[in-house]
């Protein structure tokens, strides 16, 4: 291998392990691997051109679309308003409490992607739970785990999620129908066995349940004419998902005319973005472009397309438990960008052109399954605890990691039964 190929491949290394040790800013980690990166591959003969090819711009103007939508439908108290009138039909009954938010946060995930549905669901928590005079830990313990399966649940339940569907051309309806009936029946399975190893409260005054009862909806609604105009225009949006086919250009509009609708300064919403997700994006697209132009990548996917001889079993299994299992600790972005390229090859060279959707449909719910297994397993888990600890809701890693891995096994199993299915009654 040359000189500069290992180069790049040390970069990834250091980035990586800057990423799991979180020592340092992942971002500024990246950004900077990416301009290491990029002057490395100018020398061997690359120009820039070719290297800010490596971006791909539909999944940055996805991402930025969605962040803006579910920044502006936050503030508007749209999905706060939702929640707080579900939960008054479980009456503060503890059991039907916490299956309810549990399952909110999964269902949140497809419509405002996974960070902004675990802003939403801590914050809704933290405010039920104070009116009922409850220890909010165990639904937000139950929440943190669960937010990641809902990253399976749409076109833009997840960065992940928005990436595979970028390059695999997919479209809203495709989740819909191949991964978010495996993310509500994991969700599902996941919330019945977490009830049961949970300390959940027994019994509440039932002057603690008529204060919830009481609570007032509309006090999370800051705007009323806000809260109508962002119902309307996020309908637009999963409309335009479900029946346009680029929905990069969906997302993209759909964020300015928010933006538009919010009747602020851009500068108040960007405030509130999470510009660190777009740059870590880029800066990740160039590294990984890297590694891609040394060839390894393809030499991988060479690989375990001629070891499987003729069955694409075994390397959808690798990809449903190496992907599953990592993204626990690799960012879920990282691992898409990896595996993309290396499915590509090994259908090809496997002959598999048949499976490759099947293989697509492997990395995305590997990718976000996976995340549920350790508190870094994705930015949106750490938003939950982050929001718990700062109400006196300490949750471990250790705590975590004993329902993550339940959450994770079970998942991946449910998920290679549902891909041995489809292998053996389905090929696209």
């Amino acid at each position: 291998m040359e000189l500069w190929a290992i180069a790049i491949f040390i970069i990834f290394a250091i980035v990586m392990i800057i990423t799991i040790t979180e020592k340092i800013d992942k971002t500024s980690a990246t950004i900077l691997g990416a301009i290491l990166t990029y002057l490395i591959l100018s020398l061997e003969g690359t120009t820039l051109d070719e290297v800010i090819n490596f971006i791909d711009f539909p999944t940055i103007m996805t991402m930025f679309g969605v962040l803006v939508a579910g920044t502006i439908v936050n503030d508007s108290g749209l999905f706060q308003w939702a929640a707080i009138k579900l939960v008054k039909l479980t009456k503060g009954e503890p059991v039907k409490l916490f299956v309810l938010l549990t399952l909110l946060v999964i269902l949140l995930s497809s419509i405002l992607t996974i960070f902004v549905a675990a802003i939403i669901i801590s914050r809704v928590t933290i405010s039920i739970t104070r009116a009922l005079d409850i220890d909010s830990k165990p639904f937000l313990l139950a929440s943190s785990v669960a937010v990641s399966i809902g990253g399976v649940t749409s076109l833009i339940a997840s960065p992940a999620s928005i990436l595979i569907a970028e390059s695999a051309h997919l479209n809203l309806i495709f989740f819909i129908i191949y991964t978010m009936p495996i993310g509500l029946i994991t969700g599902g399975l996941f919330i019945f066995v977490l009830q049961r190893k949970l300390n959940l409260p027994k019994d509440i005054p039932e002057i603690r349940k008529s204060v919830l009862m009481e609570f007032d909806e509309w006090s999370v609604v800051p705007d009323k004419k806000l809260f109508y105009m962002s119902a309307v225009l996020l309908f637009g949006m999963i409309a335009g998902f479900l029946l346009l086919p680029e929905p990069h250009l969906v997302a993209f509009t759909g964020g300015v005319l928010f933006l538009i609708v919010r009747k602020s300064e851009f500068d108040e919403v960007a405030h509130e973005l999470e510009w660190s997700d777009i740059f870590f994006f880029i800066g990740i697209f160039i590294i990984v472009g890297g590694i891609e132009h040394t060839g390894i990548l393809i030499e991988i996917g060479n690989l375990l397309g001629s070891v499987s001889r003729g069955n694409p079993l075994l390397p959808l299994m690798i990809v449903v438990w190496f992907v599953g299992l990592t993204s626990g600790f690799l960012d879920a972005i990282v691992l898409a960008l990896l595996f993309i390229p290396i499915i590509n090859e090994l259908v090809i060279v496997g002959g598999f052109q048949n499976y490759f959707y099947i293989f697509i449909i492997s990395l995305i719910l590997s990718a976000n399954i996976g995340g549920c297994l350790t508190p870094i397993g994705t930015p949106a888990n750490l938003i939950i605890l982050s929001r718990g600890q700062k109400e006196g809701a300490n949750i471990s890693a250790k705590e975590f990691l004993k329902y993550g891995v339940v959450a994770v096994i079970l998942g991946l199993i449910i998920e290679s039964i549902y891909v041995m299915i489809i292998y053996f009654y389905f090929a696209f």
